[in-house]
């Protein structure tokens, strides 16, 4: 079942956004180790997000019985850039987080609204 959350295009909706994916993913059994793995993603995402996206955002998980994807729409046209930062730089790693922990991630347009753009990623269970 696939359930969704508006998210402000703020910073401070980061942490609602992850209790409310933690809340979620863990009513739908995901748990140890996964659950980990899934909620620093969705942080990552949803960081991004925030910080380039344009409104509206929305964060969207689906689980099944083989894996928990997580999307993050928006209306901004910049491709998520796997990027290798110096160690000394603060930000930069998500998408390359993302690229490393997920069992598989990409970019998506809507068809019928070529403008909403979809950061997707999934995790095997």
């Amino acid at each position: 079942m696939q359930h969704a959350l508006e998210i402000e295009p703020h910073f401070a909706a980061i942490a609602p956004a992850r209790r409310w994916a933690h809340d979620l993913l863990s009513e739908a059994g995901i748990e140890g180790e996964t659950l980990n793995v899934m909620i620093l993603l969705v942080s990552e995402v949803v960081t991004n997000a925030v910080a380039h996206a344009v409104p509206p955002v929305s964060l969207v998980i689906d689980v099944d019985d083989e894996r928990a994807r997580v999307e993050v729409r928006d209306c901004a046209r910049d491709l998520p850039i796997i990027k290798h930062p110096p160690p000394t730089q603060p930000g930069g790693r998500g998408v390359a987080l993302v690229d490393m922990l997920a069992t598989r991630w990409g970019v998506a347009y809507d068809e019928l609204d070529g403008q909403l753009k979809s950061v997707w990623f999934e995790v095997a269970r």
